[in-house]
Formats: C-alpha cells, sequence, structure tokens
C-alpha cells in the first residue's frame, strides 16, 4: 500500500524520529491498519527505546512480558537477504519488533556491518513491505545527496517534509520546490516540535511557503519526550485519560489533537492517491 516518508534536508536533528514515531503510533492506536515503521539511520535508536526495547540488551521487559532480542538488528538480517534476492514480502514480519499485534511493527537501524550496503538494500526492503502492510512508514536519512535517498524519496507515494519554526527552513522549502525536487502533489509539511506563541505559527509558515493548506505540527510534549527517554510510549497513548482530552487548551490536549489532524491528513492523501490510480 502507501509508503510514507519523513524526510528534511537540514544538517541537523530536528526531532523527525520524533514526529513520526508520534504519528505512526497514534495511527495505530486509533486506524485499523497494519503499519510498519522503518528507520534507516545507523544505530538510531529512537523507536526501539521508546517501547523499552533497547538494542544493547539481550532480552528487555516491555508489558510484563520478556522479549528476546537478537544482536543483529532485523534490518541487518533483511539487508542480507535483499543482497543475495532472497527477500520476499511475507519474511519482513519476521524480523520486526510487534508493539501492537496487527497495528504496529517496527524495524530499527542497523547496529553494524557494511552501512552503505544496508541502506542501500533499504529500497528493496521498502518495496516488498509496501505488499504486506498497509502503511510503511518510512524515517529516512536527512539531505539530498545520496543516491539511495532520492531513490527512496521518489519511489515514496506522501512524503512528509520536516522542518523547523525558522525562516532559514522555509526558504530551503522555497528553494527545494522552485527547483521540483519536493512535489506539492504528494508532499505535506510538518512542523517539528512546534510553539504555537511562536510568530512562525503553521498557518504563517503554510502562507509563506504558498500552501493553501495549514502546516502540520507535530507540538513539544514533555510528557512525550519523557515516555520516549524511558521507554512508557505505550503506556502513554493507552492512558484514556491522554487519549480522550478534548481541551486544546490542555498541552496533553493539544498534543493529541495535532496527531489526530496530522493522520487525518495523510489518510486524505492516501485516498487521493487512491482515486488518481
Amino acid at each position: 500500500m502507501a509508503v510514507v516518508t519523513f524526510w528534511n534536508n537540514n544538517t541537523g536533528k530536528i526531532g523527525q524520529s520524533h514526529s513520526v514515531l508520534a504519528i505512526a503510533t497514534y495511527m495505530a492506536m486509533e486506524h485499523n491498519y497494519r503499519i510498519l515503521l522503518i528507520s534507516t539511520g545507523y544505530n538510531e535508536d529512537v523507536s526501539m527505546q521508546a517501547f523499552g526495547l533497547r538494542k544493547s540488551s539481550k532480552r528487555v521487559n516491555f508489558n510484563r512480558n520478556m522479549i528476546s532480542m537478537d544482536t543483529e538488528t532485523g534490518i541487518e538480517s533483511l539487508s542480507k537477504l535483499a543482497l543475495s534476492n532472497r527477500l520476499t514480502p511475507d519474511i519482513i514480519s519476521n524480523y520486526t519488533k510487534m508493539i501492537f499485534k496487527q497495528r504496529l511493527e517496527i524495524l530499527s537501524g542497523p547496529l553494524g556491518g557494511d552501512y552503505n550496503k544496508i541502506y542501500e538494500s533499504c529500497i528493496d526492503i521498502i518495496n516488498n513491505a509496501r505488499s504486506g502492510y498497509d502503511i510503511v512508514f518510512v524515517d529516512l536519512n536527512n539531505g539530498y545527496e545520496d543516491n539511495t535517498t532520492r531513490e527512496i524519496i521518489n519511489m515514496s507515494d506522501i512524503i512528509v517534509m520536516n522542518i523547523e519554526q525558522k525562516m532559514s527552513d522555509l526558504d530551503e522549502i522555497l528553494r527545494l520546490k522552485s527547483e521540483k525536487i519536493i512535489s506539492n502533489k504528494k508532499t505535506l509539511y510538518l512542523l517539528n516540535r512546534y510553539d504555537r506563541f511562536s510568530k512562525y505559527t503553521a498557518k504563517n509558515v503554510s502562507r509563506y511557503i504558498g500552501e493553501r493548506k495549514e502546516t502540520l505540527t507535530v507540538p513539544y510534549n514533555n510528557l512525550y519526550a519523557e515516555a520516549v527517554e524511558e521507554g512508557t510510549l505505550a503506556d502513554m497513548f493507552l492512558n484514556p485519560r491522554i487519549r480522550k482530552i478534548d481541551n486544546i487548551e490542555d498541552k496533553n490536549g493539544f498534543f493529541m489533537n495535532e496527531l489526530r489532524k496530522d493522520s487525518e491528513a495523510i489518510v486524505y492523501k492516501m485516498q487521493e492517491l487512491q482515486m488518481r490510480v
């Protein structure tokens, strides 16, 4: 089905991994989709850490059950299968970590090996995964110089362009649009670590970059950041006191409401794609 790639052209970390993780988890909870989240970065541990699955540990405690961990990550094993032309769609789930049954699985970035070869094999992994999942979220490396990065961007159905609330980022978006590196037909724009009291509001950003639809946001939320750090993200999203807050003046209510809007925008974009086929 749909490949939804989160990407940015910045040189530093801007909160992209936290954003894709939040949206993927929310959609897994609120929609009837089978979702796979793939991290392509070397030694990227955000998704594993968020659910108490630290890759450095051989056995960890998750939801009160002991889960064995391989010393080699799933993406490294899948890379070997891809490079030997033995990768098939039905194999992928054998190498993922299931978070919510039939809803959310994660495939974290590699710990070792020949990273360039592993990264190149992500193209085959993503292509095979799209046959077995409703949505494949890709937390893609930043920058645009690498051929593999460009290929994954081109093959993606939806690009979620991650930006910060600062003028240099907005001008960079205008440059990428003018050089046709990003296409409005398949691109959504997302402000990471969003501060609603900044002058760079979602509406102002949309106006500046020439978008009629309001830019999406993942607000900064200390409860979410702590849950990711402490490995308790599942508990946070399962907590009805947080999930059911409808007061957007409340910081947690605002956070969840924005995730709902992000999810709806992605679903709508997916529906647009289906109508064009």
